[in-house]
């Protein structure tokens, strides 16, 4: 029989690795059904053991190519694991489920499973990985070396968790093309983290300079910095940080230009909130993402944040910033919602902004701008609730 295609595409969950383990650190997967042959209605349940996808087996047994380059990224060579990893266990594995083509109604990349193998400090993959120097991992030829998979009527994982003991089909899974692309990441000793926050989000009662109105459809946010030293945040403007991948492209919304909720410049810098209908739970209102392009910019640019979209949060001091959320509630009909802010990353640096600035520059410092850093996330886990009638909040 035919082997069965799979559209298959692999890439690094950040772009660095970081040795110490705080930033986790993944090879994505991302596998889908989309071969104009395929023409079986049922979902392929598949197990990761033994295959491309368990990468130190894949690695050792040619599945996958590991290459490491100088810090010049000029010569590269390859990487062999000290031991040959032989077929483990299917409790070693995860079970996947790749649904048909037939009758799909979305496009193909929103209907990929992926799947993400984990690389831990410690562990043997990790020991071979040295500070500064750049890494590859691609698929070693079209075969996924998928050891057990069968067809199944549902897409459901739960009828699965002992299966691999019985007979597998025998029909080969294999890379719809020559290539999947690869993961290439860069490992570093250690990365530096932002001070903890702590955010609260309730709505204004009547507080003191407002007026019934304006109150009523204002939210108070407060962000207080727990940590020691003072952190100067970006706000407004394109953000650049570490960033989740998926199999071909940054997470929705990971790397988005919109203002942040806690911007001093902006009345309603409402874009990261949710508006959810709690009778049905249907979302009402979406919190904002990025366009599919994201726009190219010159090499002559300069990225750096300028100093007035910087905001200093001071240890120990509570910021509270007041949102308007009128325009957001304009239109629903009378009932009971639910707001929710979705979390977003802000670039930041170290210090107050005033200090860190150099005179006759508007901008931070070329000496003190870093890309390679973990944002600082801008979230709450509260929910403020309220009540529409006649087109007011009760």
């Amino acid at each position: 029989m035919e082997d069965i295609r799979i559209h298959t595409a692999i890439h690094s969950r950040y772009r660095v690795f970081d040795a110490t383990g705080q930033l986790p650190f993944s090879i994505v997967f991302g596998l889908c059904r989309r071969s104009p042959v395929d023409t079986d209605a049922r979902a392929i349940i598949l197990h990761t053991a033994n295959s491309a996808l368990d990468v130190p087996y894949a690695i050792s047994n040619g599945l996958l190519t590991f290459h490491e380059k100088d810090e010049e990224g000029e010569r590269e060579k390859k990487v062999e694991l000290a031991n040959q990893h032989k077929a483990s266990s299917s409790e070693h594995g995860a079970y996947l489920a790749l649904s048909s083509p037939i009758g799909r109604t979305k496009r193909w990349r929103e209907d990929m499973t992926i799947f993400q193998y984990r690389i831990d400090p410690g562990t043997e993959l990790a020991s071979v990985l040295h500070p500064d120097k750049r890494y590859t991992i691609r698929l070693a030829s079209q075969d996924l070396g998928v050891k057990w998979w069968a067809y199944n009527d549902g897409d459901h994982l739960s009828n699965y968790e002992t299966s691999t003991a019985q007979a597998s089909e025998t029909t080969k899974l294999v890379n719809s093309k020559s290539s999947g692309g690869h993961a290439s990441f860069y490992v570093v000793r250690s990365l530096p983290f932002p001070s903890k926050v702590e955010m609260h989000m309730r709505l204004s009662r009547n507080e003191e300079n407002e007026s019934d109105a304006d109150s009523a459809n204002t939210l108070v946010i407060s962000i207080l910095n727990t940590g020691s030293q003072s952190i100067a945040v970006q706000t407004r403007g394109r953000q650049r940080f570490l960033f989740p991948w998926g199999p071909f492209q940054p997470e929705e919304g990971s790397d988005d230009s919109q203002i942040r909720i806690i911007d001093s410049a902006s009345l309603a810098p409402v874009s990261s909130l949710q508006i959810v209908d709690v009778s049905t739970s249907n979302v009402v209102h979406e919190e904002r993402k990025p366009g599919p392009c994201r726009g190219l910019t010159s090499s002559n640019v300069d990225h750096r944040p300028k100093l007035e979209t910087l905001m200093t949060l001071t240890p120990g001091e509570t910021l509270v910033k007041r949102v308007n959320i009128g325009n957001l509630l304009k239109g629903l009909p009378d009932g009971k919602y639910s707001i929710h802010m979705q979390p977003r990353g802000a670039w930041w640096i170290f210090g107050d902004r005033e200090e860190i600035a150099d005179e006759g520059d508007d901008r931070v410092p070329q000496r003190l701008y870093k890309t390679i850093i973990p944002p600082l996330l801008l979230e709450t886990e509260d929910t403020v609730e309220l009540q529409l009638e006649n087109g007011s909040i009760n």
